[in-house]
């Protein structure tokens, strides 16, 4: 009995889609990552969140690539907050993230089913349209000699000879055949192709309307005793067996008087039933008279002789066709369009067409810059940012352990207590009935900061100036010692990766409606996600996506995870099973 798994979901899915439809088996893939960052050289960069918690304005602290791109402070880098947002740097990836994740796995799913609508497009296009970027152009490759080299170092795709416009495009090179592409056209001239049947060889192009080609035909179907072409080779010492020397130009000659002798109505005829052609011939050497084939289409071809007419054939894609009978089958086949604006057009690519489609679909990670679900979502399970900040984390703690940090930490958290009131004189306490007098207060910072007395919002913005200059020093200084500790540019290389991350994931989603608004809990939900698993968990980037959310919920104890993470190998598991029509046990199969 053949078993294989069945279409019905298994009983570990079924599990899996009630853990998600009760709200649990995954969770944002990065809390375990924020919550390292955070507490990384005794909470570094919490430093400045505390300095935010006092009132203290960080959102820019240290942004500026001169001063570290925030990679000192735990800021957003300037060069995305356009994007990202400004602000603490590790607030803004959970905000992005929680923004995916919605209220919980059924609204994550939804994010996770409009990602995958654009990932699918972006993967069917992807090909075409990078090589459309690079320039499609009617006709065939100009003369080398007068090429003049792209800038950019990218030939454009020629079509071809037999392409050299729309109509051609369109009919694939048949069009080009006849004066003027009509329907009328195409079947005089597939009506005269039709009666020449199989003389003449089109897998043999280089050779075709050759008059060896017709003896080689009529040889193939043992026509040379009934055409009496077997009885003049004898008389003139010609053995049939080694005549086929079709490319030599004496033999081509000496073939057509040959084929010229016969002029047999009897033996003519038999020729045409051999061949399937239905031509007026005096002599089988007609076979090779251009006039006496085409005779309906003459005044429509685009060809005079059949040396013309083998150049346009060799220009344009025939694939399997091998003789004519099937050649005029196919131009039949064909139809041409009406194009008055663009069947004149000398430019084949409509530019402001493929730009919008390349700025949708195109940039991404994938083959051919196709966009994955990586790069649309990777956050969400930690994907494209775990290695970086890792390399940051670990950065900061080998210039926390040297001591670079320090002057940088003193004054952070000089900062906060200054803006929490530690540093504060009140030298005359506001009142508050009519008139109010506002209140005078001196701060001295331990750093040597002194601000005079005067109001209280004066000295304590004249304060915060004055602490964030100090503080944009102390990055400044630290910038200047790259050169002395990589761990300083291994730090800021890897803090402004995690945000370019963050930022070319809302530049993707921004090309589509994520429907972040409009997300419900509805469990069907649930369920297609599940399903929707079975044959393309390898696919689009999804499992290494799913598996970081999976594994975030089992860190934080969620029983759910277990049953997702079993599921997921299930379904690797079931593949393997397949491959030899093994019975699922766990899987209901009627």
């Amino acid at each position: 009995m053949a078993y294989g798994s069945s279409s019905q979901i298994s009983y570990l899915g079924t599990m899996a889609t009630g853990a998600l439809e009760d709200g649990t088996g995954l969770t944002q893939g990065t809390k375990e990552l924020v919550a390292l960052t955070k507490a990384e050289a005794n909470g570094h960069i919490q430093l400045t969140a505390n300095v935010k918690s006092a009132g203290g304005s960080v959102d820019t602290l240290c942004n500026r690539d001169i001063s570290g791109s925030g990679a000192f402070t735990g800021v957003v880098p300037n060069i995305y907050t356009s994007t990202v947002g400004s602000g603490l740097g590790m607030d803004r990836l959970n905000a992005h993230v929680d923004l995916m994740f919605g209220t919980g796995p059924i609204q994550m799913a939804q994010t996770f089913f409009i990602s995958n609508s654009l990932v699918s497009s972006s993967k069917r296009l992807a090909p075409t349209l990078q090589y459309m970027n690079a320039g499609v152009e009617f006709g065939k490759f100009p003369d080398l000699d007068s090429l003049v080299y792209p800038a950019n170092g990218i030939f454009p795709n020629f079509l071809g000879e037999g392409y050299p416009d729309m109509q051609a495009v369109v009919t694939n090179g048949i069009s080009t055949l006849v004066t003027e592409a009509t329907t009328t056209n195409f079947e005089l001239l597939a009506d005269d192709i039709q009666n020449i049947g199989i003389a003449f060889n089109l897998l043999d192009i280089a050779n075709f309307g050759n008059p060896g080609q017709v003896l080689q035909a009529l040889n193939n179907n043992d026509g040379f005793s009934i055409t009496g072409l077997d009885t003049i080779m004898t008389k003139i010492g010609i053995d049939p067996s080694t005549i086929f020397n079709l490319a030599s130009p004496n033999y081509n000659v000496l073939m057509q008087q040959i084929l010229d002798m016969v002029t047999l109505p009897e033996l003519i005829s038999n020729a045409q039933s051999l061949l399937n052609s239905n031509l007026e011939l005096n002599k089988l050497g007609d076979y090779t008279d251009f006039d006496k084939i085409f005779i309906k289409s003459k005044s429509i071809i685009s060809f005079k002789t059949f040396d013309e007419f083998k150049l346009k054939l060799q220009a344009i894609e025939l694939g399997r066709i091998d003789n004519l009978l099937q050649l005029a089958d196919y131009i039949r086949r064909i139809k041409p369009v009406d194009l008055p604006t663009i069947q004149n057009t000398t430019t084949f690519i409509k530019r402001g067409y493929i730009d919008s489609l390349v700025a949708k679909f195109l940039g991404g990670t994938g083959p051919n810059e196709s966009i994955t679900m990586t790069d649309m979502i990777g956050t969400l399970g930690a994907v494209g940012i775990t290695t970086e900040a890792n390399n940051y984390r670990t950065a900061i703690k080998a210039l926390f352990d040297a001591g670079e940090l320090t002057t940088l930490q003193t004054h952070l958290t000089q900062f906060a207590a200054g803006m929490n009131g530690d540093f504060t004189t009140v030298n005359v306490a506001g009142s508050s009935g009519p008139p109010p007098v506002p209140a005078q207060i001196t701060i001295v910072d331990p750093s040597g900061i002194t601000i005079p007395q005067g109001p209280e919002g004066s000295v304590i913005s004249s304060y915060q100036s004055a602490k964030i200059g100090q503080i944009e020093t102390d990055c400044a200084n630290l910038m200047s010692r790259r050169n002395v500790n990589e761990d300083i540019q291994k730090a800021i290389d890897n803090w402004d990766l995690i945000f370019k991350k963050i930022f070319n994931e809302k530049d993707f989603q921004s090309r589509i409606d994520m429907n972040y608004d409009i997300r419900t809990d509805f469990s069907d939900n649930a369920l297609n996600f599940i399903t929707g698993l079975r044959g393309t968990i390898e696919a689009d980037d999804k499992k290494a996506i799913i598996t970081g959310m999976i594994d975030q919920a089992i860190r934080d104890g969620d029983i759910g995870g277990e049953y997702l993470r079993a599921y997921i190998r299930e379904l690797e598991n079931k593949e393997a099973s397949n491959i030899y029509d093994i019975r699922w046990r766990a899987e209901f199969d009627d």
